[in-house]
């Protein structure tokens, strides 16, 4: 499974565990590997075995050690000359290698980026399948050309070398501005054996790359997450004056690769006050993340900021869930009577246990799918948010809340038999070889 799954996202994770639920289903034998930013988190915590997307993830510790470092292991030192005999037979690998002395490379990272590759390569071959299936993984605003945007396209044609099939199931296209950078989209949708996207702006994109061949839309895979439905949905388990809302890193310079602390600071503002209106309305505010790890500094200077302005006798209004895990923020959030959000999967978690969603959005993702699943008189745009609208939108929420529910519930279901289908699709006997 290739993409990122870690570093506090849960989104990411929600999308892993989907893949192995789904996947276990059709390979109940198989072993799974995954990708990860952050090696030292506990193998139970992803439920897949870790190898790195690239060699710039370290790859030590008892449960983070690369299943890489085995291969390498098994290769004597007087066979590292011969480790790069294959790269001259692979003629996308010269040519990035070339590629990479033009754009002043060091011969030393070349010399590394190679080694990763040669080990990679035959690690490769051991893959039954590689599945990439983690949304908005074609962008080059995280990261650049050379982050996760390189590692899919290394990956995808190592795959190609190895005879082993690749998939695209259900991905996001970002913003991929740059010539190299459409190079390596290209290349890595191109080799695939079987490519589908999130939604048809992905798609659209990429045929604007000139990828040929089939491409499928299917919605996000988190949307068939099993028991995602499950676990207090029913209104009388909810709090009937408990809202959730969780805010994001939003332009801040800490975290977002847009820096602008000015804006950080009004986004901040505007939630603050929205919060305040909530809590001296009778309602009680719970703060929460879906990005475990960049959001924390947002929710603790959001609680700091209300408190200040927050009578002492409301203060037990105001609480901050401490998730780290999908199930315990799906629980969380199936015990709320609504979600106020600014990221496109605490939209879909939301919509996996039936709780009305308020959608803040700074990216296309998120206005396309609240739109799609006919909640665009819930949509604000970060950068225009004002506070009397953001009252008034959830003051329609409120009044709307069983329409709301009931059509959240239906939508997310159509999805759920959507993304079902194409894992039937996908994996029925034949397609793939396998």
């Amino acid at each position: 499974m290739l993409g990122p799954f870690s570093f506090g996202n849960l989104g990411n994770a929600a999308l892993q565990q989907t893949l192995v639920q789904h996947l276990t289903k059709r390979f109940p034998n198989a072993e799974f590997y995954g990708c990860c930013i952050d090696p030292e988190e506990p193998a139970d915590a992803r439920q897949i075995l870790p190898f790195p997307i690239s060699r710039h993830v370290l790859r030590s510790g008892p449960q983070g050690a690369s299943v890489l470092n085995r291969v390498k292991e098994n290769t004597s030192q007087d066979k590292q000359g011969a480790n790069f005999q294959w790269i001259k037979r692979a003629p996308l690998l010269s040519s990035l290698m070339s590629a990479a002395r033009t754009v002043g490379f060091k011969a030393e990272k070349i010399r590394e980026e190679l080694a990763f590759c040669s080990e990679a390569h035959r690690f490769a071959k051991e893959f039954r399948l590689i599945v990439v299936g983690l949304g908005g993984v074609f962008d080059e605003v995280w990261g650049g050309k050379w982050g996760d945007l390189y590692s899919i396209f290394r990956w995808a044609v190592l795959a190609r070398l190895a005879g082993t099939p690749l998939v695209h199931l259900s991905v996001g296209v970002e913003e991929i501005n740059s010539r190299l950078g459409r190079f390596f989209c290209r290349t890595a949708l191109s080799v695939a054996v079987y490519r589908s996207f999130r939604d048809v702006e992905s798609k659209q994109k990429v045929e604007a790359l000139g990828v040929k061949g089939e491409k499928h839309v299917f919605p996000d895979l988190a949307f068939a997450l099993e028991n995602g439905g499950c676990g207090g949905t029913a209104a009388d388990h909810r709090n009937p004056r408990a809202v959730g809302v969780s805010p994001m890193a939003y332009c801040d310079p800490r975290f977002s690769p847009i820096k602008d602390f000015s804006k950080y600071q009004s986004y901040l503002k505007k939630l603050s006050s929205f919060v305040l209106w909530l809590l001296r309305n009778g309602y009680e505010v719970v703060l929460f993340p879906t990005q475990v790890c960049m959001d924390r500094s947002a929710m603790e200077e959001l609680e700091a900021s209300v408190l200040e302005d927050l009578p002492r006798d409301l203060h037990a209004r105001l609480s901050v869930a401490k998730i780290r895990t999908v199930d315990e923020c799906l629980e969380l959030l199936s015990q709320l009577r609504a979600i106020v959000t600014s990221r496109l999967h605490g939209v879909i978690l939301s919509s996996l246990v039936g709780t009305p969603v308020l959608a803040l959005s700074a990216a296309s993702k998120i206005d396309r799918l609240m739109e799609d699943m006919g909640l665009a008189d819930y949509l604000l745009s970060i950068p225009r948010l004002e506070l009397p609208e953001l009252i008034d939108r959830f003051q329609k929420l409120e009044a709307n809340q069983e329409a709301i529910r009931c059509g959240i519930q239906r939508k997310a279901a159509e999805y759920r038999s959507s993304v079902e289908a194409q894992f039937d699709l996908v994996f029925r006997p034949g397609l793939l070889n396998l």
